[in-house]
């Protein structure tokens, strides 16, 4: 049942997420469709990448509380997969550190709106100091999520799907983001699907803050240190505070 898991927690995401990808695709040719596909196969890849350890334990190498395995393997994925699909999203490449003038600025607010609120967050909780998890929370998540997420995942959508007029209203960072949200609030734990509407509410609207990111900028530098940066300050304020 656990192994079977591994496979159908990625299929259950993207039962919902390519029937809206096939809606607001911009043209019916065999590109666009290729792409759909090959978004569907880096996600589900991944997110196998992502979570192999916790049903092999040969995997299972670094050790330590977090998932450094896990993350390395989904970086590793990410990476492969910009090479070898980069074709596919070419003039949605957002690999690069040149920065879209025209957008930085509101990036810049979305990113400051977006630590802030996490901040807010973990200055109302509370938890334990703990070095690895701080140590964690500032390198990967960024890393690994960014790369796929708002790399390979939104420059396939960007380049699949219609324009919907202003950034904020693109249907590729919407479905990204909602995309986003499901990894983090819906699963399927011994037969039970489980699904946090606050979680997804939240992820999701990250997620979206992060993709208006990468779409403004036409680069995934801001997002993935927004990401690391929200993280790791949500964390140490719990701590400390």
């Amino acid at each position: 049942m656990q192994n079977a898991q591994l496979l159908l927690n990625p299929l259950l995401h993207l039962a919902i997420i390519v029937p809206l990808l096939l809606i607001f695709m911009k043209e019916r040719t065999r590109e666009n469709y290729l792409r759909v596909v090959t978004i569907a196969f880096c996600y589900f890849v991944c997110y196998v990448a992502l979570t192999l350890q916790n049903y092999f334990s040969c995997f299972n190498i670094i050790g330590g509380n977090w998932n450094w395995d896990g993350k390395i393997y989904s970086v590793i994925c990410g990476v492969t997969f910009y090479f070898l699909f980069r074709r596919q999203f070419s003039e949605n490449n957002f690999f690069t550190l040149k920065q879209e003038r025209e957008g930085v600025k509101s990036a810049l607010w979305v990113a400051f709106t977006i630590i802030a609120a996490q901040a807010l967050i973990g200055s109302l909780g509370s938890a334990e100091f703990d070095l690895e998890r701080l140590l964690f929370q500032i390198s990967m998540p960024g890393i690994d999520e960014e790369i796929m997420f708002r790399g390979v995942l939104l420059g396939l959508m960007c380049s699949a799907l219609r324009k919907g007029g202003k950034p904020s209203r693109s249907p590729a960072i919407i479905i990204n983001g909602i995309l986003f949200g499901l990894i983090h609030a819906l699963s399927l734990n011994g037969g039970t699907i489980q699904f946090s509407v606050a979680n997804f509410i939240w992820t999701g609207m990250i997620g979206y803050g992060l993709a208006y990111i990468a779409l403004r900028t036409r680069s995934i530098l801001i997002p993935m240190l927004t990401h690391n940066l929200c993280n790791f300050c949500n964390n140490l304020l719990s701590m400390i505070l």
